[in-house]
């Protein structure tokens, strides 16, 4: 993991090598890809094909390959007329799914014949579906919709794989593209983001009302648990392992949540923690430049004075908008991960 893609909140996306390096001073800027109109909104890199996708506000994708030491751009057909919100490739590299404001979720797949990638719609959502996330057999579909509900559909495209055999899924064999075979409404907010965990057995989604859900299938059987924490809500979450979440968001602070013995997920921790140094003692200053720091600090603060308790103790400070692990795909337990926010910091954290 020597690269990194990233939207600094424009229509670019810049890549970086080098980035094995924990110090981002050592980074190299080696490519802008600029086909984008508006702003991009999900940016997903294939370990698998070494492709990657990126989605925008344009209503428009482009897969890009690496050739000849450039990234070039193909041609993706969404047939959308709202604004694409977030994009995420197949296990297997051969498909992705686009989260979409057209209350509807393309599923794309390549075409040789045509050299382009042609979508399949998935449309029972009510409005903007803001998250998906794929299951590790490949066929089924996790979606976060802003009408509060969670659902899961099949997603098998026979165009680019084979039907999977009974036992593979939490729903058995196969399923026609497009089947809705789950929907859950415990969220009472919008579901923000959605997680499966790595054998595929439980499903997460964090809701708008500072909540997260897990749902505990056996065989056929789902069995949902919310917890309703006294926190912020969270933006983004991903399973470490199978009974640890790590979940960021409008608090600024990763938070890990582990499974009880009822299998529902509490809150446990916080991965940042505040410093007990006591802060530095500001330095004396003469009447007027002290009057005219009261008077900056009533206009921009509505405080008499600037206290070092103002300052933000946390690594973030803006909302987290991306909990990814740094670990192998797959890993069945993750020690690394990196989180992103609208501060424009990328923080790496060891669990």
């Amino acid at each position: 993991r020597s690269m990194i893609a990233i939207c600094p909140n424009s229509n670019e996306v810049h890549i970086y090598s080098g980035c094995s390096n924990p110090d981002p001073s050592t980074w190299t800027r080696t490519h802008v890809l600029a086909e984008h109109d508006l702003l991009v909104s999900g940016i997903d890199w294939s370990p698998v094909t070494n492709k990657l996708v990126t989605c925008s506000h344009d209503r428009n994708a482009f897969v890009w390959t690496f050739q000849d030491n450039e990234w070039k751009p193909s041609l993706v057909i969404l047939r959308i007329n709202r604004a694409a919100i977030d994009v995420k490739w197949s296990p297997d590299g051969s498909k992705f799914a686009v989260a979409s404001a057209a209350k509807s979720v393309p599923v794309c797949h390549y075409e040789e014949s045509n050299d382009w990638w042609i979508s399949k719609m998935i449309k029972k959502h009510k409005s903007t579906v803001l998250e998906v996330a794929w299951h590790p057999n490949n066929q089924l579909l996790l979606t976060g919709c802003s009408d509060f509900k969670c659902r899961i559909f099949s997603a098998f495209v026979e165009e680019c794989e084979d039907q999977l055999p009974d036992g593979a899924g939490p729903y058995g064999a196969t399923q026609p593209f497009g089947e809705l075979l789950g929907e859950f409404d415990q969220a009472r907010g919008w579901v923000e983001s959605v997680a499966w965990s790595p054998s595929g057995a439980r499903l997460a989604f964090a809701g708008h009302d500072s909540s997260l859900t897990v749902v505990n299938f056996q065989g056929s059987q789902a069995e949902a648990h919310t917890n309703r924490f006294n926190l912020l809500p969270l933006s983004s979450i991903m399973f470490a392992n199978e009974d640890t979440i790590i979940g960021g968001g409008h608090e600024f602070n990763p938070a890990v949540f582990t499974a009880d013995n009822s299998g529902s997920f509490v809150f446990q921790r916080s991965l940042d923690t505040k410093s007990s140094a006591p802060a530095p003692a500001a330095a004396s200053t003469g009447g007027f430049a002290n009057a005219r720091a009261m008077f900056q600090s009533k206009t921009t603060r509505g405080q008499a004075k600037n206290d070092a308790s103002d300052s933000l103790w946390t690594k973030h400070e803006n909302v987290i908008t991306q909990v990814t692990s740094r670990d192998a795909p797959g890993a069945a337990n993750v020690t690394q991960i990196a989180t992103t926010g609208l501060d424009g910091r990328i923080v790496l954290w060891r669990l």
